[in-house]
């Protein structure tokens, strides 16, 4: 009997719209989550996906001696996909001309993500593909057909073998970041490696495996693995490259991380003033059926019906319309990311329904709880049961709950933590700064029939409602223009991290008497460079006299001396110079002077974990020399920039001390790769860095990120203006009454509708010059805290807020009550009724 009452009573409440408001805001949590969800879990696919590629596997095992053939048949045997690649340098022989190269070996599965790209000809066109070299071919970079004076199907000889020369070697995906082998790189199958004879006993080679498949299968071997590596063997992902690719990539992650959020938290305060308003607006109805005599428990179930039809509908509505939403957005996104974007998987839809159900459940609990316990009499005193109006308990349950959704869709307590305590402190500042707000407006003293008079006077009238409106609007302002200036300042400073004039190519192994030929060829050229520094490479053998662990013999079998200091712990390359380099800056100390003192400056990185500190004395030793340098400051490198960037730097006492050879860093355009290549054939000992490939990855990065966040601040404007309406929506009736009463007063309609719009813009106004100002605070710890950047305020944000929050606030709010002021006062009095 109670099933049938709940379905007529929900069917007609559907037709006069009274499920609107909670069924909106379900639908509108769910289709938000998803959509979001979906489409940076797309992106972040896409970008991991595009970084394996960059690393021609999904994980690496790299070594410098033999690895064992056991991993490859375990690995195989776990379903991954596997290659093998051996490097190692090897002469050229082509004609009478002869360089050494750098070889790559690779197996016939190579490479597992990614492609290479190849040319057939020096002037034809590039294309790629995903294939190792025929046993008996080379392929050789374009730096080399130069060098050598080849061309495609010539014969060049490799150690002890003869290769026929079949394609131009352009990029490869797992290129190293900084590779000596730039403009020097072959190919070669590694069944062809015996008859090189390269690779003998004792040879300096390199090797590594290559590993694809399930991220599980990949965890799950590494558990095998691990207990198997050695101290000089290293497992990675593209996340432990020691590259911009690989901090771009985490700073990335957490970027669509935080602005997934946003959008989960909008959504959350929607449902919860919707639902808390749908309850509050069934008090009469309930107060009615108790009076005709229907029990609790069947108000409850009746109630408890209607709001699981809500959810399970909101879901299916909600998902249809996310998932179309982030279909268009994809599309539109695929246009410019130039490949399919992977599939997201079942994530976000159980996040998506998880979350719909929660918000459903814990929003309507406590208004629900307090519908069951309205009396019978307020069908006689309309005020009974209105103090259950402002619930301490709802508001504390709806934070909590937000929290908490927070957290499951971030899964980081930090980044969650971060955001909350500065929608708490909004909330609190606003709060308070509504009271002294409303309660000043008393003593202004302004005129009556003026509608700025009234528009306070109607703010001042509801004190607490406006409250909590004014916390709502901040709040959906906040988090529209966090996310707008974290957007364009976290872009922008990855944009300043590669410049157009990045370079994209690095010089070493230049002469001192060679530097000022190379000069003069970039002034002819019209090639922009970087400074030349003078580099050689050294040991840090000592702190304060205190000497560090030496390296010991495993093959003798010897123990490290467990008292001894952990250093540096490799050669490093060195420099000196008397001007702090580009993208360096002093954290402690002072910069160099004119002294005969030899001096250092460290990075900050290795001096905090090796425990340097200003005033030490390091002990170095170049070749069979040691010297000492005293530290007299403690640099940060912007590793990002890509421009030459030391450990440590001397200064100008080093000079004249010992041979060195110089090593700068250029702009290349695709003109200037003959040139190049044949200024360095009359410096044999010269070698280039190519990093164009690497550059353009992260820049590829850097747009979809940038595109993923426009969309997902296009959904949070959406959402931001739902929960605003939201809000309007919940003043409605009582706005009807006093329209009914001025306009019984003799009110004019202009006088109603001026104080309606300046009641807006006063409250967007306050709303937005708050969120503008704790947004930007908070966005100041984030960028340090989460992206490890230097934070900076945005004082144009503090014009900004005020302005858009009270255009935004009164657009919307005008437009939901314009249709309310042009209904007759009859029309008014039948629905207050």
């Amino acid at each position: 009997m109670w099933a049938k009452l709940a379905l007529r009573l929900f069917f007609r409440e559907l037709r006069r719209g009274e499920l609107t408001i909670i069924f909106a805001a379900i639908s509108l949590a769910v289709l938000t989550v998803f959509s979001l969800s979906s489409v940076t879990e797309r992106i972040r696919l896409n970008i991991e996906q595009k970084s394996a590629d960059f690393i021609a596997a999904d994980r690496r095992l790299s070594s410098n001696h033999e690895l064992d053939e056991n991993y490859l048949k375990v690995a195989q045997d776990f379903g991954l996909r596997t290659a093998q690649n051996i490097y190692f340098d090897s002469m050229l022989f082509a004609g009478d001309e002869l360089v050494l190269g750098s070889i790559k070996a690779v197996s016939n599965s190579h490479p597992l993500r990614g492609k290479i790209t190849l040319k057939d000809a020096l002037e034809g066109e590039q294309y790629e593909v995903a294939a190792a070299p025929a046993q008996g071919e080379a392929w050789l970079s374009e730096g080399l057909f130069y060098t050598l004076g080849l061309k495609v199907g010539d014969q060049v000889e490799i150690g002890a073998g003869m290769f026929s020369v079949t394609k131009v070697l352009v990029q490869e995906p797992d290129a190293a970041f900084f590779s000596l082998a730039g403009n020097k790189r072959v190919l070669l199958n590694i069944a062809d490696i015996p008859a090189t004879q390269a690779v003998q006993p004792g040879s300096d080679v390199f090797y590594r495996l290559l590993f694809a498949g399930d991220e599980q299968l990949l965890k799950d071997y590494y558990v095998w693995l691990k207990p198997q590596l050695r101290e000089n063997q290293s497992w990675q992902g593209i996340k432990d490259r020691q590259s911009p690719l690989g901090e771009n990539l985490e700073r990335s992650e957490r970027f669509l991380l935080l602005a997934g959020l946003f959008g989960i938290m909008l959504a959350a305060v929607a449902m919860a003033v919707s639902a808390k308003r749908y309850c509050e607006r069934q008090y009469d109805p309930v107060a009615m059926m108790k009076t005709l005599g229907g029990s609790r428990r069947t108000i409850k179930r009746i109630f408890l019906m209607h709001l699981s039809l809500v959810t399970v509908s909101s879901l299916l509505i909600g998902l249809a319309i996310g998932y179309g939403l982030q279909e268009v957005a994809v599309d539109y996104l695929t246009q410019f990311v130039a490949n399919e974007l992977p599939a997201a998987g079942p994530r976000p839809w159980l996040l998506s329904i998880a979350i719909g159900v929660v918000c459903a459940l814990m929003f309507s609990l406590k208004p629900l709880l307090d519908l069951f316990d309205i009396p019978p009499l307020r069908v006689l005193r309309r005020s009974l049961g209105d103090k259950l109006a402002v619930s301490r308990v709802h508001m504390a349950l709806s934070v909590g709950t937000i929290f908490m959704l927070m957290w499951l869709f971030s899964g980081d307590i930090k980044t969650t933590l971060l955001l909350f305590a500065g929608t708490a402190t909004l909330m609190g500042v606003l709060f308070g700064l509504s009271r002294v707000f409303f309660s000043a407006g008393r003593k202004l003293g302004l005129s009556p029939g003026n509608s700025w008079s009234l528009a306070i006077a109607t703010l001042q009238k509801r004190a607490n409602a406006n409250a909590v409106q004014l916390i709502s609007f901040a709040l959906a302002i906040k988090l529209m223009l966090f996310l707008f200036v974290l957007k364009n300042d976290m872009i922008s400073d990855w944009q300043m991290q590669v410049p157009e004039d990045a370079p994209n190519a690095f010089l070493i192994n230049i002469g001192e008497r060679d530097v000022d030929q190379f000069k003069q060829f970039f002034a002819e050229q019209n090639i922009h460079h970087e400074a030349f520094y003078p580099v050689f490479r050294g040991r840090v053998n000592a702190l304060n006299g205190e000497a560090f662990a030496r390296r010991v013999s495993r093959q003798e079998g010897e123990e490290q001396q467990e008292d001894a200091r952990s250093g540096v712990g490799r050669e490093l390359n060195l420099t000196w110079t008397d001007t702090l380099p580009d993208g360096n800056e002093i954290l402690e100390g002072q910069w160099f002077e004119q002294t005969d003192e030899l001096q250092v400056s460290v990075f900050e990185g290795t001096a905090e974990r090796v425990g340097i500190e200003l005033g030490d004395t390091l002990t170095f030793l170049v070749n069979t020399q040691t010297f000492e340098a005293k530290v007299t400051s403690i640099r940060s490198v912007d590793w990002g920039t890509l421009k030459p960037n030391f450990v440590m730097i001397f200064n100008s006492a080093m000079a004249q001390r010992l041979p060195v050879t110089y090593f700068t860093a250029a702009k290349l355009e695709d003109s200037h790769v003959r040139p190049i290549s044949r200024k360095l054939l009359q410096y044999p000992t010269v070698s280039m860095i190519d990093i164009k490939n690497n550059i353009a990855q992260v820049q590829s990065m850097i747009a979809q990120v940038s595109l993923a966040i426009g969309f997902v601040l296009s959904i949070v404007l959406i959402s931001g203006a739902l929960v605003l309406i939201s809000q309007v929506q919940a003043s409605l009736a009582e706005r009807m009454q006093e329209v009914v009463i001025l306009r019984t007063l003799g009110a004019r309609g202009r006088l109603i509708k001026l104080a309606t719009l300046y009641e807006f813009l006063l409250l967007g106004a306050l709303a937005g010059f708050v969120a503008a100002l704790v947004s930007d605070v908070t966005l100041f710890i984030i960028q340090q805290q989460l992206f490890g950047v230097d934070g900076r305020l945005h004082p144009y944000v503090w014009l900004l807020g005020p302005a858009s929050g009270a255009a935004f606030v009164a657009f919307i709010g005008y437009f939901m009550v314009a249709h309310t002021m042009r209904q007759n006062t009859q029309g008014l009095l039948r629905k207050v009724a």
